[in-house]
């Protein structure tokens, strides 16, 4: 049968000719337009960042700058005109497709020209529904363009529209290259709606991913599959396991997303080189104008923008993926890049998109010095959407001179820093610019009479008005009028979103679900308020319920994308319903009052500025007016537990840091209590893990139940003690202790403010010391160590305040815990009975334990902390004092029988990153009990201890210090340390480099096949060796960082890690790290290493028997008691990981006068005559020169720490201070700056 086609009227035909000039008129205008604006950014990138400028963390200023220049060009404020006109030109083709698609070929495939363009409009501005409108449209009127049909299918999946993706299938004739596409959306389909068939779809698509690359073919097409590929398999892990997928092998979310984001960004790079995240030449164009002409086909159009809209897209993916995932580096990198490509593409919406998305996250992170970042972008959103915004003239941030907050004036000089004269004018001129970021601006209201921007994009684009909305969100800092305002609004955007949606459908019946990106925005932003109104402890009125309840509907809708989302709101709806703060006797919080920093002239200045800790009175909790509803509470508690079991494979950090704590702070089962305290910590570190091996299972990198819990604490050894010291979801601080022996012991130990108190004042004395090391001025050495012995003293004074404040009879449960006998077990079993379930039976064994290290006095008092917390029976606190007695007869009657095989027990130490620069090891309990160290993670120690079990070793470890490895000064600015140092290693056959970083396969090397490696220069040696190389090596060293801060925990905000190298050597494996938690000077710290290695090594280098070893803990403890500063330096070095001994039999080749023959690597020193030797281990060496030993300043005869009454008269005031030259006195050793 004959086809013929049907001629349409002249009226529709003049209609179509007009659509198609005027559509084909302004597609073009906006092109010439967004390329004379990309020219001009491209000129702002090159002046603010020169043609190969680096893009960093410090690249906000200068990315704002460029941001508003933008916002206030002439080019940008025309750009709203545009999304007018192309709306009509949308409307005049929805009503005349109908007779286009009755045309003949030939006049299909030319008016097809017409939804093309306004698809590449669309996409290029973010308005994806409408955009996939106009590309199902060119599908219809261009079947035999195969790309076309693939980019279809896959903004169908991407946008949530799953049953349509699955009838266009069953309608298009599939091309023979489109199988893989089609097969893969058939089977990311059959994932979504059916359950009992997950396991298989699971596996096919994981072998279609895997032969899709193992085929490597290099071409467009086969890139964006596995793109899109990938990107399914993202979602894959987003699912409740139950018993058919408890087993199953997920692919990890944030790997994929970063292997997606990888091949769209090479697509990108081979069409439009200039937006290419990774592309750092500012000279490259990133013009469009150049891709599409008056020539061009339909295809170019809709290729090029799905191209650069699903490249915004992943990229857009992959932050968020790595906020969810708690990577705090990869989070802000990805932001910074994703703001820079926005602005070269010069797309309104990107923009906003993506600065929205940089002020979201700077906002959540709490570090020192990010609130400027978080002020800058929430200004920087604000003057974006401004009617008349104003160009920022922010300055970019420079490193500070100032060495810290704390100002102790130095002798002979103002309390205020001294600066040049051309210092002073470049600083005022900086805060005279910053004038204008600075000035509060009125966020720009939506009216239907002004003609602005945005208000011309706002009633036009959904994607548009959802990030308006969200901007407002952020910049209102998530109050409940804002989220009443978004939850109203977000109706209203749905409602114009769905015209769009329902012409995807063709079918007017068809109510489609809310667009997935509007969803995910207003997820985020219900997050940050829920969590506001949590943390103030505001109770649930009616309109909060009312967003509440839209908020878990929103995000509900196609939940395997939003996971992340929906079960972070839960959690924080229930805890907002049931808060369950604990209100015992010493958890409440103290009165804060504004801290006045006063000008510091002598050592009574010191100890006035920091006053005692625990002075401050507390306030009465105030106890909460909301009906506690028992049944509910019980359905609520059944609910997380569930959640808890089914989704433990995944690691988001919103929900985990909320949901995990609340359970261990709130059940009444002490190993589920510990274990969900356990679960809780190391987020990133451990998704990070997760990536590397790109699966997602459970018990990979969690401990996969309770019960598998339980069996990792009772296969410690008796000799070993974990106290997790963590802060709950509400802030507050937490106690958790373990042993093989006993029920967990979880007890709440401080309110928050008593936290934030004591980091405070304790990091007050370290900004203290900090400033009179690094900047001495015209001291005289005795007045410099007068000055720092001043310091010192008062941090003792503090540490003590510390134990007797903020644990108070607590600390005694720092101590180490053994197994007890018959005797004692069945005492410590009556007296749990006898509390009446004041007293648990994990806690009365304890407690047991304890009577013999405990007066009665406090062991009582430690017991009703215990019956505080749930019961306290009269009868029961009579028989305490007789109970003490008890325990301490039977314990020695046990003592003959006791199983303990060794005197030395350890505690190790699990700080959350809050509280992890404080000196515990320093508390007066362990005045004399050296065997304390720390460790990253609970999850680490029980791999450790696992891996070691299976291959048959003992704890302690046995090292040779022989077999060594070290990076000396990599930076060569360390003179002294290089002096020092080098003479003596001289005393052992050690290999290294001097002077320069060594290599990326020497450090792999050293790590994997030394038993000890050094690091000797500035701060932990990142800025030499790269953390990837650390992260991705083997470490069986044990890895000694000896330079300021090495292994300081910088604390981000709760659900973070916080910052720190402890990480990557915790990722490589490492047994044990020892490093500084604060600055030190390079002369004490070279001398405490010295002693330390001596005592541990060489010592007890002809001692037999491993128990008559010398620990490194131990000689850790001893070089503390010899430090000048037993503070300030003792307490600075702190260990991570399993303890350590020599290898016995290992005898050294020592010699004080000879040079051993080996080779050295250095830098800008001079080879002497010494012979060289051969390498015993394939590690690059090179020439070295032996130093003399040198003083570098005189020391005090007496270094003992002098007590407050000394200082106070020892300690000059400014006044009596004798002026000298520097050249009349000896400079004291500097320290590294970090």
């Amino acid at each position: 049968m004959r086809i013929i086609s049907k001629d349409p009227n002249k009226q529709d035909v003049e209609k179509l000719n007009e659509l198609y000039n005027s559509a084909n008129t302004i597609v073009h205008s906006f092109i010439g337009k967004i390329d004379e604006l990309q020219r001009e950014v491209a000129d702002l990138f090159i002046s603010e960042f020169g043609v190969n400028g680096s893009i960093d963390l410090h690249s906000l200023g200068k990315l704002a700058r460029i941001t508003s220049q933008y916002a206030s060009s002439e080019c940008s404020q025309k750009l709203g005109k545009y999304q007018l006109s192309v709306q009509k030109f949308f409307n005049a083709w929805q009503s005349l497709r109908k007779e286009v698609a009755e045309l003949s070929t030939k006049e299909r495939v030319r008016y097809a020209l017409i939804p093309a363009k306004l698809c590449f409009f669309y996409f290029y501005n973010g308005e994806l529904c409408k955009a996939v409108v106009c590309l199902l449209d060119y599908v219809e009127l261009v079947p035999e363009d195969a790309m076309s049909m693939e980019a279809a299918l896959r903004w169908l999946m991407f946008l949530g529209e799953t049953e349509l993706a699955e009838k266009k299938m069953k309608i298009w004739k599939m091309a023979k290259n489109s199988a893989d596409v089609f097969e893969a959306t058939r089977i990311g389909i059959s994932y979504l709606k059916t359950t009992e068939s997950r396991s298989t779809a699971l596996v096919k698509l994981i072998q279609l991913r895997d032969r899709i690359k193992s085929e490597n073919i290099r071409s467009f097409p086969k890139y964006e599959l596995s793109s899109y590929v990938h990107w399914l398999c993202s979602t894959l892990s987003n699912v409740a396991v139950g018993t058919s997928l408890s087993e199953c092998d997920f692919p990890d979310r944030m790997s994929q997303v970063h292997e997606s984001s990888s091949k769209a960004e090479a697509i990108i790079r081979n069409r439009v080189h200039g937006l290419a995240a990774y592309q750092f030449d500012n000279s490259v164009n990133a013009s469009i104008c150049q891709f599409l002409n008056e020539g061009s086909h339909g295809t170019d159009y809709v290729h090029l923008g799905s191209t650069i809209a699903w490249h915004f897209e992943m990229r857009r993916e992959l932050a968020l993926v790595n906020v969810a995932a708690a990577q705090t580096r990869d989070s802000i990198s990805a932001m910074i890049l994703n703001l820079r490509i926005a602005l070269k593409s010069a797309s309104f919406f990107r923009i906003l998109q993506m600065t929205n998305i940089l002020a979201y996250y700077t906002g959540l992170v709490e570090e020192v010095g990010c609130e400027k970042n978080a002020r800058l972008m929430r200004i920087s959103c604000v003057n974006l959407l401004s009617s008349q915004p104003i160009v920022v003239r922010c300055s970019t941030p420079k490193e500070s001179k100032a060495a810290s907050r704390a100002h102790t004036p130095l002798p002979g000089e103002d309390s205020g820093n001294r600066r040049s004269k051309s210092d002073t004018m470049n600083i005022l001129a900086d805060e005279l610019e910053e004038l204008d970021l600075y000035t509060d601006q009125i966020f720009h209201p939506i009216t239907r009479s002004c003609n602005c921007n945005v208000c011309l994009h706002y009633p036009l684009s959904t994607t548009f008005a959802a990030e308006y909305m969200m901007a407002y969100c952020i910049n209102s800092d998530f109050t409940q009028i804002s989220m009443k305002h978004f939850n109203d609004e977000f109706t209203q955007i749905r409602e114009r979103g769905m015209n769009a949606q329902t012409m995807m459908h063709r079918d007017k019946s068809v109510r489609p679900r809310p667009n997935i990106i509007q969803n995910e925005v207003f997820g985020l932003c219900v997050i940050q308020w829920l969590k506001r109104k949590v943390d103030a402890k505001q109770l649930v009125d009616t309109e909060a319920l009312e967003i509440f309840k839209n908020a878990l509907k929103i995000v509900k809708y196609l939940n395997l994308r939003t996971t992340d989302l929906l079960l972070a709101v839960q959690q924080l709806g229930r805890q907002l319903e049931f808060p369950q703060d604990c209100n015992c006797s010493w958890m409440h919080p103290i009165v804060k009052k504004p801290r006045v920093k006063a000008r510091l002239d002598n050592a009574v200045d010191l100890f006035r500025a920091v006053s005692p800790f625990g002075r401050r009175p507390k306030s009465d909790s105030e106890a909460r007016t909301q009906p506690f509803n028992k049944e509910r509470y019980d359905k609520v508690c059944h609910e997380i537990r569930r959640e808890m079991t089914q989704y433990t494979h995944i690691l988001y950090r919103e929900w985990r840091s909320r949901l995990f704590p609340y359970v261990g702070r709130t059940s009444n089962d002490p190993w589920l209590s510990a274990y969900a305290w356990a679960e809780s910590t190391l987020i990133g570190s451990r998704n990070a893990v997760q990536c590397r091996i790109a699966k997602c299972r459970k018990g990979v990198v969690t401990i996969s139940g309770q019960d598998r819990f339980k069996n990792c604490v009772e296969a410690m050894p008796d000799d070993m003690t974990l106290v997790q010291i963590a802060m709950a979801d509400n802030r507050n601080i937490y106690l958790i202790k373990l042993h093989a022996d006993r029920d967990p012991i979880i007890m709440p130990l401080a309110h928050h403010t008593q936290a934030d108190e004591l980091m405070e004042k304790f990091s007050f004395m370290l900004e203290e010391d900090e400033r009179i090391a690094k900047y001495p001025g015209e001291m005289t050495p005795e007045e410099f160590w007068k000055r720092r012995k001043v310091v010192d003293a008062r941090m003792k004074e503090f540490v003590n305040e510390v134990q007797e404040n903020f644990l108070g009879v607590a600390s005694y449960l720092l101590m180490p815990s053994g197994r007890l006998g018959t005797r004692a077990n069945e005492l410590a079993r009556k007296i749990s009975k006898l509390s009446k379930g004041g007293l648990l039976p994990g806690e009365a064994k304890e407690m047991v334990y304890l009577s013999k290290k405990m007066d009665a006095k406090s062991w009582k008092k430690l017991i009703l902390r215990f019956c505080e917390m749930r019961t306290t029976d009269e009868d029961f606190v009579s028989y305490l004092p007789k109970f003490h007695e008890v325990s301490l007869e039977t314990l020695a009657e046990d003592e003959t029988s006791s199983i303990d095989a060794s005197n030395k027990k350890y505690t190790y130490l699990v700080i959350c990153p809050h509280l992890s620069q404080f000196c515990w090891e320093r508390l007066p309990i362990f005045e004399d009990f050296p065997y304390i160290g720390r460790q990253v993670s609970i999850h680490s120690i029980f791999s450790q201890l696992e891996a070691m079990r299976d291959q048959e070793k003992q704890i302690p470890l046995q090292i040779d210090v022989q077999n060594a490895y070290y990076v000396l000064d990599p930076e060569n600015n360390l003179g002294e340390t290089k002096k020092r140092m080098l003479d003596y290693i001289n005393k052992f056959k050690w290999e290294g480099t001097v002077g320069e970083a060594p290599s990326s396969s020497e450090i792999t090397t050293a790590l994997s096949q030394c038993d000890a490696f050094f690091y000797f220069g500035h701060g932990s040696g990142s800025s030499v060796m790269p953390r990837s190389v650390i992260k991705q090596s083997t470490c069986n060293a044990i890895s000694l960082l000896m330079g300021c801060g090495s292994v300081r925990t910088i604390p981000q905000a709760p659900g973070f890690d916080g910052k720190s190298a402890l990480h990557d050597y915790a990722m490589a494996k490492c047994p044990l790290i020892v490093g500084c938690l604060w600055t030190v000077t390079d002369g004490e710290i070279d001398r405490f290493l010295m002693r330390m290695v001596d005592d541990c090594f060489e010592k007890t280098k002809s001692v037999s028997g491993i128990d008559k070893l010398r620990q490194l803990s131990e000689a850790m403890h001893e070089a503390r008691s010899k430090a000048k500063l037993r503070y300030l330096t003792g307490a600075a070095v702190v260990m991570y990981g399993l303890p350590v001994v020599s290898k016995p039999g290992v005898e050294k080749q020592i010699s004080a006068t000879q040079t051993p023959d080996r080779n050295l690597k250095s830098s800008g020193l001079q080879e002497d005559n010494s012979a060289t030797r051969t390498p015993s281990r394939n590690l690059k060496t090179s020439s070295k020169q032996v130093f003399p030993r040198t003083v570098d300043f005189p020391e005090s005869k007496d270094t003992r720490t002098p007590s407050k009454r000394q200082v106070l008269k020892a300690l000059p005031t400014e006044a009596t201070t004798t002026r000298i030259t520097r050249s009349s006195a000896r400079t004291p050793s500097r320290s590294r700056p970090c």
